[in-house]
């Protein structure tokens, strides 16, 4: 919990939470027009195209722009994904390092 609340208070994060935002809805509002697809459709399968695991949708881009758009779209997504995941992260990991170093601190 500690690492949540430090990680939101770094500039990075911040940004990239935006970044992630407008990837999203801007994938929400393609697949909306481009494929017709409901607005909660649309933005789960934005969602979770972006989530590095198996999971079907059921969902699938069928015109030409739309293949293209999601091959894009994933590039970005995926990438802006990865980098927020590896922060995040990287925070639990410093917490949990300075609360070892307080731990040795009381014990020695």
């Amino acid at each position: 919990m500690s690492a949540t609340v430090k990680i939101i208070k770094e500039p990075i994060f911040k940004s990239l939470i935006a970044t992630l935002s407008i990837i999203l809805l801007s994938g929400t509002m393609f697949y909306k027009g481009a494929e017709g697809w409901s607005l909660l459709d649309s933005f789960y399968f934005s969602f979770v195209s972006l989530i590095p695991t198996g999971v079907n949708t059921g969902l699938v881009p069928e015109t030409v722009l739309s293949k293209w758009f999601t091959m894009i779209y994933l590039i970005v997504g995926v990438g802006v994904m990865f980098m927020l995941l590896i922060i995040i992260g990287r925070a639990v990991v410093n917490i949990e390092k300075e609360e070892e170093i307080q731990i040795d601190k009381k014990t020695n």
